[in-house]
């Protein structure tokens, strides 16, 4: 079985403060082994000088073996080594070294007691037991060791006794049995304490303090404890008293008997000594009060085991062995005072226990009055100095722990002081790092105030700052200048069919190729959504302001990169002067605002503010909301132009074209109702009122035939979820099948949200209502949308017709072959002319419409033309229409 199966934990294995202990030990095994030596050496002279003279030269060469132990520690003492793993070495070898030595020395002392008469014996053994407590007192620093040399020293020693043939000595081998077990207590004690010390000089050094408990229960746990780590010395003390007293007083006749007391006394201190390892293994193990009955017990039993002596030896003490008997119990009760004075009860009751037998002993011999008056005179005495102990203990007690608290205080005060200036400057440098921040942040808040965040341009609040500050500039001066506004054309085309990413990549680029052209002597700025402004200061002539608009133009012009491929933009710029257009910053921008539109809806690029644009902005506005009315009131109306077969000269369907007719004076053109429709938002409506009444008049005119009507469609109806069902809803209203419906949108759709278009589309077509896209070429063509999208026809727009004489019959052939090739049908818009015909009739082209065979006729035409035309048959000239092969 393993020594951890029964020694307590105290004595268990740990690596804790080794380096330290080892160092201890070197320190501790060359005085232990200097003690050993001069016990060893004064047994051996004595035994040479009282029976065996030529006997110690022999065995003094034995103990020069003890300097090899001290020369290897003296080595490690200046070596001092801080590895564990050297210092577990050292130990071993120390270990090793000491069992030679103690297996040597016992065989010595085994061999030699036996010849030794009585005195001499008794003498030696006294000198033993010194060597001994030498040899293992060292290495009370690692107990486990101690405990092995304590074991291989005392044992043989004491069953060598034992077995003496010495009637008189065997108590005492016996004895040395039951000490040994007993100074299990000491090393358990002194380990403790050593560890308590090398644990208070490291946290001392480490700033580690323990708050004390000062409470009441916690004084009963310092008071419990202090009587058991205080009393291990008076035990040992009592020990040493004990063996005197039995060496001093023994006779030939009472010797037996008087080691038979002394093992008595010793196995009632070896109980003790449990106790108290067991409370230094785990003082938590039972409740204080247990402790302390526990401890009182073993006092008593101490006590009783003194009292037995008088009892017994009293008859056998003359005079002067009496009066030293009663000094040595005045003497144990001064030692006991070592370990009790924590405790009043037990430190009255110690001290009155052990003279009450003195009392009782003198009082057999001399007068009981005048024994009983110094019996009561002592006994008052005797209570004052215990009183005095006990409060001189508690007072130290006290003062300890208030010492420990005052202590502990001080530390966490300091380290408060420590945390609170750490805490000073981690604030200062927080008021620092915030002062920095908050001057960044003021200043980055700053700059957002007056920049915009995309493009990095200044905003549009600093641009009217700017221009207010030019302003107040001209009424000092009078310097004039000049704010432009320029608009970028298509790009909510771009924004919204290829993603909003692609429209701020598009934007930032923009906003660098203006700031680029316009270079340091201007002020450029975002406006808003698309829009940019630039102030240019001292304006010489309106040719410099023309050649810098050019000059804007060209560079947003060029190709921008995009994941989906290079995409070209358009500008318009309008442009205000001062004081020429406004003595404000909000008419100068409102000028320029104009000026922007105008030259949009002229499509001339640039355009300078002219003081009748304004007049033509109301009138804009006016005339919105009077389109509104119309649309509400049904005033528009549908002129339908027919689209002729290019094989048989058939006609096979109409184009609704919207017309707005006035009461008074000339129908305004489409050309300006229509983006007037566009801008303010009224497409939808137009579209879907125009939708119907296309249906309707087809109905009505061609209800028995199957021609179709072609229907153009905005952007804002695709983008609607809802219009496929409102298309669905007008067919079922006006009984027109779906087949006869074709939808037309021009190229735009293909920037704008193509999914949602796409989806909208393939409803329609699942209907077989037909799509086409009108005016091929002129817009945001892309061959992969031609392929995917869901579409029937092509139309060519008028320009690539007007082309033709200029050399276009190639480019015409190419849409024309482009569409076959996507198996699409080719419609041919706007033919007028003979030459133009019979040039389309030789390219190709499935159907034609133009003025050549009708301009758009309205309601009143229609009754006159359709009965006329629908059954006739537009004639070619033979040689042309044989050439008109798909």
């Amino acid at each position: 079985m393993s020594s951890t199966s029964f020694l307590p934990d105290i004595f268990s294995d740990t690596d804790e403060f080794y380096v330290e202990r080892t160092s201890l030990l070197m320190y501790r095994v060359v005085a232990g082994i200097m003690v050993a030596l001069v016990c060893t050496v004064a047994a051996i002279v004595l035994i040479s000088i009282r029976q065996m003279p030529t006997f110690w030269h022999f065995t003094l060469l034995g103990l020069l073996f003890y300097f090899v132990p001290v020369a290897l520690c003296i080595k490690h003492i200046k070596i001092k080594p801080n590895d564990i793993h050297v210092c577990k070495r050292i130990v071993r070898w120390l270990m090793g070294l000491l069992i030679c030595i103690v297996v040597g020395w016992t065989s010595f002392a085994m061999y030699i007691l036996p010849q030794l008469d009585p005195e001499t014996r008794l003498i030696t053994i006294c000198l033993f037991v010194s060597t001994v407590i030498a040899h293992f007192l060292p290495f009370t620093l690692f107990p486990r060791s101690a405990l092995l040399i304590l074991l291989i020293n005392f044992l043989p020693l004491s069953v060598r006794l034992l077995f003496l043939g010495d009637e008189g000595v065997v108590a005492l081998g016996m004895s040395g049995i039951v000490f040994a077990s007993m100074e299990v207590m000491l090393v358990a004690w002194l380990f403790r304490t050593d560890m308590d010390i090398i644990r208070r000089e490291k946290n001392k050094d480490e700033h580690i303090l323990q708050e004390p408990d000062i409470s009441e229960v916690g004084l009963r746990s310092i008071r419990v404890s202090t009587l058991h780590f205080q009393s291990t010395q008076s035990i040992i003390l009592q020990l040493a008293t004990a063996f005197f007293l039995v060496i001093t007083m023994r006779t030939t006749e009472t010797e037996a008997l008087m080691w038979c007391w002394f093992l008595g006394f010793i196995s009632v201190q070896g109980m003790r000594a449990a106790g108290f390892v067991s409370y230094m293994n785990k003082p938590e193990g039972r409740p204080l009060h247990q402790w302390r009955l526990m401890f009182g017990a073993g006092m008593l039993a101490s006590l009783f085991v003194w009292f037995i002596y008088l009892v017994v030896f009293h008859e056998t003490l003359n005079g002067v062995s009496l009066g030293l008997v009663s000094g040595i119990l005045i003497v144990v009760a001064g030692l006991s005072t070592i370990g009790l004075a924590a405790d009043r009860a037990m430190l009255y009751l110690n001290s009155f226990l052990c003279l009450a037998p003195l009392v009782l002993i003198l009082n057999s011999d001399v007068n009981l009055w005048l024994v009983s008056a110094l019996a009561v005179l002592g006994g008052l005495s005797l209570l004052v100095v215990v009183e005095n102990i006990y409060q001189s203990s508690t007072r130290s007690l006290k003062g300890i722990l208030i010492q420990k608290l005052a202590e502990y205080r001080a530390a966490k005060m300091e380290e408060l002081n420590v945390d609170l200036t750490n805490a000073r400057q981690r604030l200062t440098e927080v008021n620092q790092s915030l002062e920095i921040q908050i001057q960044e942040r003021t200043s980055e808040l700053k700059h957002q105030a007056d920049h915009d965040m995309l493009t990095g341009l200044g905003n549009r609040y600093r641009f009217a700052f700017v221009v207010q500050e030019a302003l107040s500039d001209f009424k000092r001066d009078e310097s004039s200048f000049a704010v432009y506004m320029l608009d970028l054309n298509r790009f909510k085309e771009i924004n919204d069919g290829l993603g909003h990413f692609a429209g701020d990549h598009v934007l930032r680029e923009t906003a660098q190729r203006i700031q680029r052209i316009s270079g340091d002597n201007r002020v450029c700025a975002r406006w808003g959504g698309d829009e940019f402004v630039i102030f240019q200061p001292s304006v010489s002539s309106r040719e410099e302001i023309h050649r810098f608009a050019d000059k804007l133009i060209h560079g947003i012009r060029e190709p921008i990169e995009l994941d989906n491929g290079p995409v070209i933009l358009g500008a318009s710029i309008g442009i205000s002067l001062c004081p020429e257009h406004g003595v404000s910053a909000d008419e100068l921008l409102e000028h320029a605002d104009i000026a922007v539109y105008r030259a949009k809806y002229m499509k001339d690029g640039v355009s300078i503010y002219n003081d009748n644009w304004g007049k033509e902005a109301a009138e804009r506005v006016r005339l919105a909301q009077a389109l509104r009315a119309a649309i509400h009131s049904h005033e528009i109306e549908v002129a339908l132009q027919p689209f002729v077969s290019s094989s048989d000269g058939h006609i096979k369907g109409f184009e609704a074209l919207a017309r707005w007719p006035q009461k008074e004076g000339r129908p305004i053109s489409p050309s300006i109702f229509i983006p007037l429709a566009e801008e303010y938002g009224l497409m939808p409506l137009l579209g879907r009122s125009v939708l119907r009444r296309a249906c309707e008049m087809l109905k009505e005119y061609c209800s028995d035939s199957s021609l179709r009507v072609a229907v153009n469609i905005s952007v804002m109806q695709l983008r609607d979820p809802e219009f496929a069902n409102e298309v669905f809803t007008i067919l079922e209203d006006t009984g027109i099948a779906p087949d006869r419906l074709e939808v037309e949108m021009t190229e735009n759709v293909f920037a704008s949200d193509v999914e949602q278009i796409r989806g909208v589309l393939y409803t329609l077509r699942e209907k077989r209502v037909r799509v086409s896209i009108d005016d091929f070429g002129t817009g945001y063509s892309s061959i992969s949308y031609l392929r995917d999208f869901p579409l029937d026809t092509l139309k060519i727009d008028r320009s690539f017709v007007t082309a033709l004489k200029q050399g276009g019959e190639g480019i015409f052939s190419s849409i024309v072959a482009l569409a076959y090739g996507l198996e699409l049908s080719v419609i041919v818009e706007g033919v007028e002319t003979d030459d133009e015909l019979e040039t389309v009739l030789r390219l190709g082209g499935d159907e034609i419409q133009g003025y050549y065979f009708a301009k758009p006729m309205m309601h009143i035409e229609l009754e006159e033309w359709i009965p006329k035309h629908i059954g006739h048959v537009f004639l070619f000239p033979p040689q042309q229409s044989s050439k008109v092969k798909r």
